[in-house]
């Protein structure tokens, strides 16, 4: 009985251990777009990217483009269109995907699995471009000045591999509700594991700002080391 006592004190112990112990990390991967060729000018407007198992699609039309550019800009003065390339921040920043949602088209922004597989996301950084930015602080010849109770918001929406929707994060880039007058201007994590096993995901935009034609301020939204399970 004794021996048998001990053996059991014993394994207690063992299992303690076992509980005191740190799990093993989670393997991630971290699409930087570091490897995007970029023009002269330090973006690149008009070709689709892919990163890992991960492919990030550019649209053109007759007139422009729309879902998928990359900078390495940070001009935070120049406001309008012909800025639409910078990040609103401080910072000089690494080479980034810009995100314009067409929303009079209501076309979203996608990036999606190339090999037929799922993965499941962690996060992605955000921030404000700087032709968004200044015309949320100042206003514009489209858009107006937000004040209190404005907003606006980046939605992250994932599809599983049977193209359902496997769920939604949003994100409020520039929030002027209960007294608050907050733009995003540095990268901030977003958390997006609830989206669970995703083989696409689409981004819009939505805005407290809109008129006949739909939203009124620019859809735009920088984005930077998306990280996701090996």
């Amino acid at each position: 009985m004794k021996q048998f006592k001990l053996i059991l004190l014993a394994v207690a112990a063992m299992l303690a251990t076992a509980c005191d112990e740190d799990p093993e990390p989670i393997p991630t991967e971290t699409v930087t777009f570091s490897n995007v060729m970029l023009l002269n000018d330090g973006y690149q407007s008009k070709q689709s990217y892919t990163e890992g198992p991960w492919y990030f699609i550019n649209n053109q039309d007759e007139y422009s483009w729309h879902g998928f550019a990359f900078s390495t800009l940070n001009d935070t003065k120049t406001p309008g269109v012909e800025n639409e390339f910078s990040l609103f921040s401080q910072s000089k920043p690494s080479t980034f995907a810009i995100a314009y949602y067409q929303a009079y088209l209501n076309t979203p922004v996608t990036f999606r699995i190339n090999d037929g597989q799922v993965r499941k996301l962690q996060s992605i950084e955000v921030c404000n471009t700087t032709f968004t930015a200044l015309a949320i602080r100042d206003g514009s010849n489209f858009s107006r000045k937000f004040t209190s109770g404005d907003w606006y918001k980046v939605i992250f929406k994932g599809y599983d591999v049977y193209n359902q929707a496997s769920g939604v994060v949003e994100f409020y880039a520039a929030d002027f509700r209960n007294g608050k007058s907050y733009i995003c201007s540095e990268w901030t994590k977003v958390d997006l594991s609830s989206l669970g096993a995703v083989s696409k995901i689409e981004i819009t935009m939505d805005s407290s700002d809109t008129g006949e034609w739909g939203i009124n301020t620019p859809c735009y939204i920088g984005l930077d080391n998306l990280v996701y399970v090996k």
